[in-house]
């Protein structure tokens, strides 16, 4: 066949990956994950093309013009709760005009049988991105209305239509179980936009986004990432990966593990061969729990530049309450350690949880500006699907199950606390931002850290589109 794995377009510049999705917070875009891996998988059995419209910033006639030029069979699209008023609506007019359409996302990552009963467009739900349930699903012969389920029978975690047309949930492996190891074919980067992406922290272009396990083995309760099980790739196949990455002249990584070395074993191994090819320069996530001396000196060795822990908030407790398996003190000494091995560090917070208040957000901003961080995202709480954070929020009446809409990053819909409402946290949001970055000596230590021409533009443009969207 021939597959195109759509990005789709919209009014602002959306994040749809690894069911998550958000406005962006400043300027930022990377490739999304879920098409990087899935794009090896169908180009291993189909002709495959690659429509990014957020990356190419086309607008909606636009993009349906370029997939009407590409003529796909099937188009595997990416949705998300920030957008999906959005996504429906161009997504259904893609099937009008005669191509199946199969989606992955946030949105449907539960109860995706009711979203199949609402959107008759909608013909299949993807709920893993790193296995070869798209390949199975599309080898199985149709009828008049969908596949049979033993003709489906290698299908481990789909929700389709059956052949009446009902949707039928095929989960066979629960998200919750996967575990081991995992294989993809070569992700095919080369599909993907040579332009149209920005990273906040990549010191020079282009870069590529890389992904060598999938899901998290930590149950943060807000974190949609740690119900869907926990799967590593071989080392090999990240190399062969990063190797044709390098034969193409990328030399900047952004590593989308959810915890960069959380197997020691395998993260020192795949540091050691980093640095056997010593021209890699990375970002990646970690722990404060994790990144001990021994990984980030290895991280260092290996060409990291920056790491990104979650520090999430000021208040001890409330990382208990939310299971973070850290406190406090062990995020300053993390962080304190990262900085005396020379990396750069950028700390995620999470703010408007249900137990916020001005309070809470002035220790937060204390703890913030007591660590020796270079950059702060902040992010707002909401409630991801399939998380116990979600049921909780309904539960104290911050949200309703069939709240479909969200954004973490605070440009639309997001919680309101037990005791603050939405615009105050907003207001709250805004000032925490501008606080951390408007100290004239962070300004300074930030001109003085810039390494290239590149990294000064970058930082430029994003630091305008950060203060413009928190003025």
């Amino acid at each position: 066949m021939r597959v195109l794995l759509l990005n789709p377009p919209g009014r602002r510049t959306y994040i749809r990956d690894y069911f998550c999705s958000k406005t962006t917070k400043s300027n930022y875009l990377f490739h999304p994950v879920d098409l990087v891996v899935l794009s090896g998988t169908v180009a291993s059995e189909h002709e495959t093309h690659v429509l990014d419209c957020m990356a190419e910033r086309l607008d909606p006639a636009a993009a349906h013009a370029r997939i009407d030029a590409v003529a796909p069979d099937a188009v595997v699209a990416l949705v998300g709760s920030v957008s999906w008023d959005e996504d429906r609506v161009f997504l259904a007019e893609v099937a009008a005009r005669g191509r199946r359409v199969l989606a992955i996302g946030d949105v449907l990552h539960e109860d995706s049988e009711a979203r199949l009963v609402d959107e008759p467009w909608l013909e299949a739900v993807l709920h893993v991105f790193a296995n070869a349930d798209v390949l199975h699903y599309l080898r199985a012969p149709r009828g008049g209305h969908g596949a049979t389920p033993s003709a489906l029978g290698a299908v481990e975690d789909m929700t389709v239509r059956d052949e009446h047309g009902a949707p039928l949930r095929l989960r066979r492996v629960e998200r919750a179980k996967r575990k081991g190891g995992f294989r993809v074919p070569r992700p095919r980067h080369e599909l993907f936009p040579a332009r149209g992406y920005h990273f906040s922290f990549a010191r020079s272009a282009p870069f590529a986004t890389v992904l060598t396990d999938y899901g998290c083995p930590y149950p943060c309760t807000f974190c949609v990432i740690g119900t869907l099980g926990f799967q590593t790739r071989p080392v090999a196949d990240v190399l062969e990966e990063i190797d044709a990455l390098r034969a193409r002249g990328v030399r900047e990584l952004f590593f989308m593990d959810q915890t960069f070395g959380v197997v020691k074993a395998r993260g020192l191994e795949l540091c050691a061969a980093l640095a056997e090819r010593g021209d890699l320069s990375f970002t990646a996530f970690t722990r404060p729990d994790t990144a001990t001396d021994e990984l980030l000196a290895n991280m260092r060795r290996a060409g990291c530049h920056t790491v990104i822990m979650g520090v999430e908030t000021g208040e001890s407790a409330l990382l208990e309450v939310y299971r973070k398996g850290y406190d406090t003190t062990q995020i300053e000494q993390a962080f304190a350690r990262a900085k005396r091995h020379g990396l750069r560090t950028v700390g995620t917070f999470i703010i408007g949880l249900p137990e916020e208040t001005e309070t809470t957000l002035a220790r937060t901003l204390d703890l913030a500006l007591r660590l020796p961080m270079d950059f702060m995202s902040l992010n707002m709480a909401v409630p991801r699907f399939g998380t116990p954070f979600r049921s909780r929020a309904v539960d104290l009446g911050l949200a309703t199950s069939d709240d479909l809409v969200m954004d973490q990053g605070g440009a639309s819909a997001f919680l309101p606390t037990s005791t603050l409402d939405r615009s105050t946290m907003l207001a709250l949001k805004k000032r925490l931002v501008r606080r951390f970055y408007l100290r004239p000596g962070y300004l300074w230590s930030r001109l003085r850290s810039v390494s290239s021409w590149h990294e000064l533009k970058s930082q430029v443009r994003e630091g305008i589109a950060l203060l413009r969207i928190n003025v």
